[in-house]
């Protein structure tokens, strides 16, 4: 099965069996998303609580469209806000990281260095899958802009995601696999991005 077709016929059926845990009503209100939940914990703690029910043959592709998701919405929230309450609207989809005195965004790299670590994913079929899934995200970003945000390109995106801090971890082979496969994110290597206008862990 492609990518895109577990995206569409599978994805959206696992996504639902990850362990949810509520927002508090306060946080709710301030971030004013009525539906927020989370998962993961910090760290990713709950990796394997969330992994179990996720059958071991769609894993990988699992954790690359989860890194995927957490990662637009992050990007969204931190650097095109003017953007981003439409696309909660349509996605409303969960935010990795845990709350105490506020809700702290966890490193979306964690979705693919945390399973590595606990041996709960087949390391050699995720980094098979990377060159597909470069090409899902780019397609992905691009046609939710094309769709949803015409004044934000897929270019403009992932040059701000790539360069955020979030990038300077760098633990195992996962990470280093997406790492080298995702200059061809950035179509047009033009663009004047300053990496100093925002961070995605800050809420």
């Amino acid at each position: 099965m492609s990518i895109v077709n577990y995206f569409n016929h599978g994805f959206q059926r696992d996504i639902g069996k990850l362990k949810f845990s509520e927002v508090p009503k306060v946080l709710k209100d301030i971030l004013n998303d009525k539906d927020l939940i989370q998962f993961g914990g910090k760290n990713w703690s709950r990796a394997q609580d969330d992994l179990n029910d996720i059958d071991d043959e769609w894993r990988p592709m699992f954790v690359l469209c989860l890194f995927a998701l957490v990662a637009t919405d992050q990007c969204m929230q931190t650097y095109f806000k003017p953007h981003y309450a439409a696309w909660r609207a349509h996605t409303a989809y969960p935010k990795f990281g845990w709350t105490r005195f506020g809700l702290y965004n966890e490193n979306p790299l964690k979705l693919l260095s945390v399973p590595e670590q606990a041996q709960l994913v087949d390391v050699e079929q995720t980094c098979a899958l990377m060159r597909e899934f470069v090409g899902f995200y780019r397609t992905l970003v691009a046609d939710y802009c094309h769709l949803h945000a015409p004044q934000m390109s897929a270019d403009l995106f992932f040059s701000r995601l790539l360069q955020d801090d979030i990038f300077a971890m760098g633990e195992g082979r996962v990470v280093t696999t997406f790492k080298q496969a995702a200059p061809v994110l950035i179509k047009g290597r033009t663009l004047d991005v300053s990496a100093s206008e925002g961070y995605l862990l800050v809420a």
